[in-house]
């Protein structure tokens, strides 16, 4: 039960996360770059509510004596399901975007809570939508596919390299518990330094037509990468533990 719910809260947390990103493209056609960014960064920080769930509940399981094998049966499979959603992700973000552009219209009347409300549940009929160029492999730029999978091996994996070594060295498990924040430190000065801001000045940039969409593929690919590498290291430390 327990495990079920690490796994779900996961998922969860880190599809919402990754599909608020489209927020950002949504604002970016809808020509209101400042509120796209804001409603992102707004859903990507509710997501967070999921850590209060995972967290505790693998401390307990680890002094409740969780096993190696458990445990990265827990992470194999959370990685694998994040794997399969991204590339659901990446493949309608012309969907996605669209729902963050009835989105802004809601919210044009409305606090943004009962926008989100109204959004999910009460589904408008529209008919100026913009559509963008579809995912494939022209609009991927190398360099930010790169940094974009050296960010998110660390953001996606630092809890649970974390909790990993805290099983393996029971002794020592409540130091082991904190390099979560080391992992996530080294991802995030990536993300925050160098990515995001490289992604916001190109949708700013009105004169370039496709670099900016050239940017948030490589990052969303870069992230499904990440899953993907990280799902096979876990499965191969499994089979040998």
């Amino acid at each position: 039960m327990y495990e079920i719910l690490i796994i779900l809260s996961y998922s969860l947390m880190h599809t919402i996360e990754m599909a608020s990103f489209c927020a950002r493209v949504a604002g970016r056609i809808a020509k209101k770059p400042a509120l796209g960014t804001t409603i992102h960064y707004s859903i990507y920080t509710g997501s967070r509510f999921f850590l209060i769930i995972i967290l505790p509940i693998l401390g307990y399981l680890i002094e409740s004596g969780l096993n190696v094998k458990d445990y990265l049966n827990i992470v194999v499979i959370s990685l694998l399901l994040m794997f399969i959603n991204s590339l659901f992700i990446i493949n309608r973000v012309n969907n996605l975007q669209i729902i963050f552009q009835k989105l802004f219209q809601n919210y044009s009347i409305n606090n943004l809570p009962v926008a989100i409300i109204k959004t999910v549940f009460y589904p408008s009929v529209a008919s100026e939508y913009k559509i963008i160029e579809s995912f494939s492999h022209k609009l991927i730029s190398k360099k930010l596919f790169f940094f974009s999978f050296a960010s998110f091996i660390f953001l996606v994996n630092g809890f649970f390299i974390a909790f990993y070594f805290s099983i393996v060295y029971i002794d020592y498990r409540l130091t082991m518990s904190q390099l979560t924040a080391a992992f996530h430190g080294i991802g995030a000065v990536l993300l925050s330094f160098y990515i995001d801001p490289m992604i916001s000045r190109s949708i700013d940039n009105t004169e370039n037509k496709q670099m900016w969409l050239k940017n948030i593929y490589s990052l969303l690919l870069g992230r499904m990468a990440a899953y993907f590498v990280s799902f096979i290291f876990f499965l191969v430390l499994h089979n040998f533990s």
